[in-house]
């Protein structure tokens, strides 16, 4: 305290002098279990020191005052920011998850870090969460579960407790009996009209300027492509774009482009027949290195049904639609040189089944294809020019 203040009162926890606006300033002046203690109190007025008496006197060695507790407060808030999520993403790599998966949790994590930006995650609430999943209409057993593992990571570093969490409450849907409930498929006007309807826009990510850049679409056209003239599975697509199998292009070229060859989980080799649509589908993802992340092709997606009025469309869902077109619509294209169904050949040599003849002579370079009268097209597609594609490393895909 010193000489250079002069009391001007007591009250029931100290004393009071004057501001230099004039206004009293009250002094917490305590001896407990023989400790002095000397505060000066954030109140503007006696009751409200007396209710800060209150809070020391209930604990004086933890005891803060208003502005103590702010400064505190501010120190401790946890952000959504490029920066923890960065950390975060660092650490599920560490861990050994896929960089596709990681790169998913990556954009809903981006998608959170713009609609909670500035936001200490320990104000949230659960409610702000609830508002913000409704304004999309996909994704939300993704969004959700980005953000649960992001603060159980924040828990696990210490950052974030329990009791602050805003997402302990929030339920991961269920989504299979929803699946079970409809249809699968679609058609392929449905499809026609979705492969027109994507294009891109700009947008950038954290709000940051520098991350400003135009949507890759081009990738999410090329994976739909695959999916509905191959009936392929995803992760074949993946594994495709990767370089992980072998795409040969024929010398002579007909309806049939090339082949993809690649081996399942099962040990067989897989062999397929492509268009030239197909192929150089193939070719761009490859030159691209990886087929784009699910969150991406989900997010192209749902703008482009939102755009055409039609329910979400799950790619993964073509292979059904592959299948159903090729047994209502499909006609089998053979390469230039000919060749006769198995079932055919099976007859002739006297074998019970075909699948006898499929285990020990299917070995033809060229298989049949199934083509299926669709046209997908674009304005902004490539036009389809197929190059020589050099041998790929041939390797087991699940």
């Amino acid at each position: 305290m010193g000489n250079s203040r002069v009391w001007t009162g007591r009250w029931k926890g100290g004393r009071t002098f004057n501001g230099k606006d004039g206004r009293p300033v009250f002094v917490l002046r305590k001896m407990v279990q023989g400790r002095a203690y000397t505060v000066y109190l954030d109140a503007r007025s006696e009751t409200e020191a007396e209710a800060e008496l209150a809070l020391f006197l209930r604990d004086p060695e933890g005891y803060r005052t208003r502005q103590e507790a702010r400064q505190l407060k501010q120190e401790a808030a946890v952000y959504l920011t490029a920066e923890t999520v960065g950390r975060f993403l660092e650490s599920m790599r560490n861990a050994g998850t896929t960089a596709r998966y990681v790169g998913n949790v990556g954009f809903y994590l981006a998608t959170w870090a713009e609609a909670l930006a500035g936001r200490d995650l320990r104000t949230v609430s659960l409610q702000e969460l609830l508002r913000e999943l409704a304004r999309h209409p996909t994704g939300r057993k993704n969004r959700i579960t980005a953000l649960k593992s992001f603060a159980s990571w924040l828990r696990e570093q210490g950052a974030l407790s329990l009791a602050e969490d805003p997402t302990v409450s929030l339920k991961v849907p269920v989504t299979r009996p929803e699946k079970a409930m409809r249809e699968k498929g679609y058609s392929i006007e449905t499809t026609e009209r979705l492969y027109r309807a994507l294009s891109g826009w700009e947008f950038k990510n954290f709000n940051q300027e520098a991350t400003r850049r135009m949507t890759d679409v081009q990738c999410v056209r090329d994976v739909l492509c695959i999916h509905a003239k191959t009936g392929m599975h995803g992760t074949e697509i993946e594994r495709l774009a990767r370089g992980e199998g072998k795409v040969a292009v024929l010398e002579e070229p007909g309806e049939i482009a090339a082949t993809v060859t690649f081996i399942h989980k099962s040990g067989n080799v897989h062999r397929q027949s492509i268009d030239r649509q197909t192929l150089a589908a193939v070719q761009r993802l490859q030159a691209r290195g990886a087929a784009p992340v699910d969150s991406h092709i989900r997010r192209v997606v749902g703008r482009a049904c939102k755009k055409l009025g039609i329910e979400p469309v799950r790619l993964g869902e073509y292979r059904h639609s592959f299948v159903t077109w090729a047994s209502e619509c499909g006609q089998e294209v053979r390469p230039k040189t000919g060749g006769l169904p198995l079932a055919a050949i099976a007859a002739v040599v006297g074998h019970h089944s075909a699948n006898t003849t499929k285990r020990f002579y299917d070995n033809v370079k060229v298989p049949p294809m199934i083509k299926i009268p669709i046209r997908l097209e674009h304005p902004e597609d490539p036009v389809w020019l197929p190059v020589r594609a050099a041998a790929l490393r041939l390797v087991e895909s699940a």
